[in-house]
């Protein structure tokens, strides 16, 4: 009798633990799915700062680049609303680089700031100069069938579909060095993950696969698979963990008005913030103490 009791409990223990889940699957599939104006990003929490994290530990060093913004007019893509991907970079980037200067965790440079241009080549040679453990490139995207809306001004801009099939961020980045394609994969997805879990949504790929990139097993997370006279430089050259974040899908008006969001910010630094953080905390038995792998002045 006991024992039938026992059986019933557990069956019915089981029932109740069913449908909560089934009432949480649904729940969630409810919830507004990013870039709609509804879905919301959370600003996610760093881990305290160890005591040796102040004075003796060194602060990891990210360079953060916008991206394009070299000579000859090399301005980018267009965006819905007109506006040159070089522009969107520069200002993002410097909303970057105040948002994890307001943590205290790491040390900072730009590459260049608004308005700026400069070559390539000079960016790799400052960040490897200065020793920095990160090159993170600042970018949008431009991808899928366009079409042409009207922008303020008269203006005339392409522009995506209402589905959003290719709104999402990526992560790129280069594996023909193997001395260097663990720490950039590592880079890579650990920014995947923290931006996903803050909310933002990881583009699927279509677009990419299999000629331009490659998906790996984390979403979001692609590696160069252009042809090799065509691979991307700034992922390919610098001699330390560098990716490319393209950021959201510049033609998609409601993913690129996400962007105009000072939330939208404040949760992409907080991820940015973590992630380098992860790669710390997981490297640095390793490494002395603080250090990420990185490339270093002679």
């Amino acid at each position: 009798m006991q024992r039938g009791i026992a059986s019933c409990h557990t069956a019915l223990r089981a029932l109740v633990l069913l449908a909560l889940a089934i009432l949480g699957s649904a729940a969630a599939s409810s919830r507004p799915r990013w870039p709609l104006p509804d879905a919301a990003l959370q600003v996610l929490a760093l881990p305290p700062a160890q005591d040796g994290d102040v004075g003796i530990r060194r602060k990891p060093r990210i360079y953060i680049d916008p991206g394009h913004g070299a000579p000859r007019g090399n301005t980018g893509n267009t965006s819905c609303v007109c506006e040159s991907e070089e522009v969107f970079n520069a200002r993002t980037a410097e909303k970057l680089y105040r948002g994890l200067a307001a943590t205290g965790r790491f040390e900072l440079k730009l590459s260049r700031k608004q308005g700026q241009t400069r070559a390539y080549q000079a960016r790799v040679r400052e960040a490897e100069a200065w020793g920095a453990d990160v090159l993170l490139g600042i970018h949008s995207d431009c991808r899928g069938e366009l079409v042409y809306c009207a922008a303020d001004g008269g203006q005339s801009c392409p522009c995506s579909g209402e589905s959003h099939d290719a709104a999402g961020f990526s992560l790129l980045y280069s594996d023909e060095d193997p001395e260097l394609t663990g720490r950039r994969l590592g880079l890579a997805q650990a920014l995947a993950r923290r931006m996903k879990e803050a909310g933002f949504l990881p583009y699927d790929g279509a677009e990419y696969v299999p000629y331009l990139y490659e998906s790996d097993d984390v979403e979001g997370s692609f590696v160069d698979r252009h042809s090799p006279g065509r691979r991307i430089y700034m992922l390919r050259k610098p001699r330390l963990a560098s990716v490319i974040v393209e950021t959201h899908h510049a033609s998609d008006p409601e993913e690129r008005q996400r962007w105009e969001e000072p939330r939208t910010h404040e949760a992409f630094a907080a991820a940015v913030a973590a992630a380098v953080l992860d790669l710390q905390a997981h490297q640095g038995s390793a490494q002395e103490p603080g250090q990420l792998p990185s490339a270093r002045a002679p």
